[in-house]
């Protein structure tokens, strides 16, 4: 029996433990189905009019009184292509799936709430048309088994949360390590000493905190989260003192902090609401840039800055309307910056990114909605070498389509 079998039966046993023999279960179905077709737009090249697909499923399970059980899928499909971030750049994607299955046990004790958890997804990505899906190189797998707190008090509610995940990616390996055929023996093995082949392969711990109160006539939430990623196969670059870079037996981490702020205040019909994001990622992982011999420490560090205020309507018949905007900045500590050529700056590179949403949606007849949504996105950057990855450019989308509610 596996981890996640182990995690659900424990789930499982604990409510079916706790619930009176006298309990009468209470099954309630909660599903959300949209289907929906449109274009995208990268600089001054359209995509095909292509679909999107999502879909939510929870039969909502009351044991008891103080007892529910929650088990969720969510799915999507995406047919549009678009800028991902993938592997600490952004990657242009074709087309992609995600599913993911969840389990979540909900006790409560007077105004408190214990909430263990777990869950897997699997991420399919596809970066040219003639790829199989299963086959991407982004392709991932998450496997996750977490549990929350909640105190509800008076003045407000704290929440506290502890989750471990792992995220695999069977498809990615490093390109050294299937190199042994084709350089000399004595060259490999001063390369590959150390280097490792799922380099993209994490275990994570994450630590939550929040505190939510209401100061007429708002709502507040601030909250901090902490999260340590470590890669056990991805070794540690070095400078080399000459010749080609060497990997030390040290191991890649990266640690991850965020403070978040919301504020949110409805005005019947409207809501808005204003969400700010402070973060900072220290990585111990360097860079070596082969072509050009640079050693480039502190590879990955950035602090990460994010505004997004939004307004939306919600109207009879659970018509909808919103409008928001994402700003995004970011300032790499150790990343240089290269001009078009590739060649290598003094300074630090920076990006900044600027989304406006808006999305709607109308009954049309009962459970279902006409829905459209629209998006814009600017990224700029001081970034001029975009051999790898995308730093600059002008995106936006739109879908149109029909969603389903029970």
């Amino acid at each position: 029996m596996n981890n996640n079998h182990i995690a659900i039966s424990a789930i499982l046993c604990f409510a079916a433990f706790q619930a009176p023999a006298h309990a009468e279960m209470k099954i309630t179905p909660v599903m959300n189905i949209s289907l929906l077709g449109g274009k995208y737009h990268l600089d001054e090249d359209a995509g095909s009019f292509q679909g999107r697909a999502d879909a939510f499923v929870s039969p909502h399970i009351r044991l008891s009184e103080n007892q529910e059980l929650l088990p969720v899928y969510i799915g999507n499909y995406s047919g549009t292509q678009d800028i991902q971030e993938l592997a600490g750049g952004g990657v242009l994607t074709r087309q992609r799936q995600n599913h993911s299955v969840s389990l979540k046990y909900v006790y409560t004790r007077d105004f408190n709430k214990y909430k263990p958890r777990i869950s897997y997804s699997k991420a399919l990505v596809r970066e040219t048309k003639d790829e199989d899906w299963g086959d991407g190189l982004f392709d991932y797998g998450t496997v996750s088994v977490g549990f929350e707190a909640e105190q509800e008090r008076p003045h407000g509610t704290y929440t506290q949360s502890y989750d471990y995940f792992q995220v695999r990616y069977p498809n990615y390996s490093t390109l050294l390590s299937n190199s042994q055929t084709v350089i000399d023996t004595t060259t490999f093995n001063e390369l590959s000493r150390n280097a490792g082949t799922d380099t993209m392969d994490n275990d994570n711990h994450r630590l939550a905190f929040g505190y939510t109160w209401f100061p007429e006539p708002f709502v507040m939430t601030a909250g901090y989260d902490f999260t340590w990623r470590g890669y056990p196969d991805q070794a540690v670059v070095a400078q080399p003192a000459t010749g080609s870079p060497l990997f030390k037996s040290d191991k890649r981490f990266d640690v991850v902090n965020n403070v978040t702020f919301r504020a949110a205040r409805a005005i019947k019909p409207a809501e808005f609401s204003l969400a700010a994001r402070l973060g900072y990622l220290y990585s111990n992982q360097n860079s070596y840039d082969s072509s050009r011999t640079k050693f480039i420490p502190d590879y990955y560090n950035y602090v990460d800055i994010g505004l997004s205020p939004r307004m939306a309507l919600r109207l009879p018949g659970n018509a909808y309307f919103s409008f928001g905007v994402d700003y995004r900045r970011l300032y790499y500590t150790g990343r240089l910056v290269q001009d078009a050529s590739g060649n290598y700056g003094s300074g630090k590179i920076r990006q900044e990114s600027w989304t406006t949403s808006l999305q709607a949606r109308y009954p049309i007849m009962r459970g279902f909605f006409a829905r459209a949504t629209y998006n814009y996105q600017i990224s700029s950057s001081n970034m001029r070498y975009e051999a790898g990855y995308r730093y600059n450019y002008r995106a936006s989308n739109y879908l149109l389509g029909i969603e389903w509610e029970f």
